[in-house]
């Protein structure tokens, strides 16, 4: 088993790449991590699709990684990076083999890893495919997080039956009242894919909501 040590990793349930980490995310100082060198497709794959590793997959990651938490060291279950010569994935599995969350690399430490991997040959990892994603790569994670965001608020406000919240929004945004609250809601959702200035609006609104 290959290692690279002494890197940060930025686990996320959606791939970022390391220019879109944000402050605030709980970053991993791993002071060891396995290494795993792949193919582009198997890469491609494993970093856009909900994938299922095999048990032996788990049980030659088990526990081989290290992270520093305060004044201690504590080992991860299913941790490894896995990459070609050009470019490195982070993945985080939960205890059926699933990939849970996955992180990108900081430029250099990427490079680091790149130049043990071209040392050594591919292995074939062995996965299914349970779930394919689709990917947007046109909006940001913040355009994609606040989406997600705006759409759980409309949710709940149409799950609760709050009609008068919503035809209110639906005044701020379009200057007219709705008389359906299913037409309301539909009418207001399909808006947000649209990341205009009704998008900004709304955003701004369930912050200030959700502030007092």
């Amino acid at each position: 088993m290959n290692y690279i040590y002494d890197v940060l990793l930025n686990f996320q349930t959606e791939y970022y790449d390391f220019f879109e980490w944000n402050q605030n995310d709980n970053i991993y100082h791993m002071r060891k991590t396995p290494i795993i060198k792949i193919n582009k497709k198997q890469l491609n794959e494993l970093k856009n699709n909900i994938v299922k590793f095999d048990d032996n997959t788990l049980n030659i990651i088990n526990s081989k990684s290290e992270r520093f938490k305060q004044n201690s060291i504590s080992k991860q279950k299913y941790i490894f990076i896995v990459g070609n010569e050009n470019e490195c994935l982070a993945l985080k599995l939960n205890k059926n083999g699933v990939i849970s969350q996955k992180s990108s690399l900081l430029p250099n430490e990427q490079d680091d890893v790149i130049e043990i991997l071209k040392l050594h040959s591919e292995t074939k990892l062995n996965y299914n495919i349970i779930k394919q994603k689709q990917i947007n790569n046109f909006k940001t994670r913040f355009e994609v997080e606040n989406e997600k965001f705006i759409i759980d608020e409309l949710n709940k406000i149409y799950r609760q039956n709050n009609f008068q919240k919503l035809n209110y929004l639906c005044l701020e945004c379009f200057n007219k009242s709705e008389t359906n609250i299913y037409n309301a809601y539909i009418k207001l959702k399909q808006e947000i894919k649209k990341t205009n200035k009704n998008f900004t609006k709304l955003y701004n609104i369930f912050k200030i909501i959700n502030q007092k």
